[in-house]
């Protein structure tokens, strides 16, 4: 019977035990899809993550994203925690310190990821494509019946916006750590209307150096709540900036996100936005994480 080395590793901190786990499979060159759904069914953390041999010509590497329920185009925290993972090893030429840069092959294209490796606690940057939004009032009446809170929590200064998520302000930090959403009717909301998740947040912080508190809901995807989610704040960092929210110096501005406070899985993101005559071009999230568990799974023939 065949054997895999797995790893958990906690991405979006450096605390063991808080930020958001992900299963990393760093060789996954003789697993077929089947092999990959049920390793992420059996680690049945919100994604895990598969290193592969790229098919594309000027990718480096290439990665795959499964729940245990399906795979994923994109995944914001198993990538830092596949790529904290890769360094740690001193994979991918990731031997001595310093900083290095890869394409990586992923369903939403080729993406570019920075690591530094300073002193054994890898640091790491990924790039996102940038989103198109759509203005979606129409939504907040179902809403306040989703998310089980009144029409007057909603912040009116910011736009409800969909791209791949729904993206939902409201006003208050209470607001967002009390709220009891019904999974099963957002559930099929999402679904009708082809949505990813839902991304509720607050510009009330927790940390006084931190820009925005969120919270995200992907129950269609078999993850009632996300406890960080990286590739959320990608959009978020356009929809702050377009909302004219964020201090933007040189061209760029770089700030700090919150979430999973609300369910005990405490996690930061960095977000880093490039602007030129007024119009984001990149936007790249990033972190450190931990490893809090490695060993070897069985594999059924």
């Amino acid at each position: 019977m065949a054997k895999i080395k797995i790893k958990q590793v906690d991405a979006f901190t450096r605390t063991p035990h808080t930020g958001n786990p992900a299963g990393v499979v760093v060789d996954g060159k003789e697993l077929t899809e089947q092999n990959m759904q049920t390793i992420a069914r059996e680690m049945n953390l919100s994604e895990t993550a598969f290193v592969l041999p790229t098919s594309k010509p000027g990718a480096d590497v290439r990665l795959r994203w499964f729940t245990p329920t399906t795979e994923v185009p994109l995944c914001g925290h198993a990538t830092i925690a596949s790529f904290h993972s890769l360094a740690e090893d001193g994979l991918l030429g990731m031997v001595k310190e310093g900083k290095y840069h890869f394409e990586v092959e992923t369903a939403s294209g080729i993406l570019p990821i920075d690591v530094m490796k300073n002193n054994g606690a890898p640091s790491v940057m990924f790039g996102l494509k940038l989103p198109n939004f759509e203005r979606t009032p129409q939504y907040k009446i179902d809403l306040v019946r989703l998310l089980n809170v009144s029409i007057s929590e909603f912040e009116n200064k910011i736009p409800i916006v969909r791209s791949d998520d729904l993206f939902v302000p409201v006003r208050r930090l209470h607001t967002l750590f009390t709220m009891k959403p019904n999974f099963f009717a957002m559930a099929n909301f999402l679904n009708t209307r082809k949505l990813r998740g839902m991304c509720v947040f607050t510009l009330e912080t927790v940390d006084r150096e931190s820009v925005v508190h969120s919270r995200f809901f992907a129950p269609n995807c078999g993850i009632n709540e996300d406890p960080v989610t990286g590739s959320a704040h990608g959009p978020l960092a356009v929809l702050l900036y377009e909302s004219g929210l964020l201090d933007i110096k040189d061209g760029r501005c770089v700030f700090q996100g919150e979430q999973g406070d609300a369910i005990g899985r405490r996690g930061r993101v960095t977000v880093e936005l490039e602007v030129v005559d007024n119009k984001p071009v990149s936007v790249k999230i990033g972190g450190y994480a931990v490893t809090v568990l490695e060993g070897e799974m069985l594999l059924h023939d």
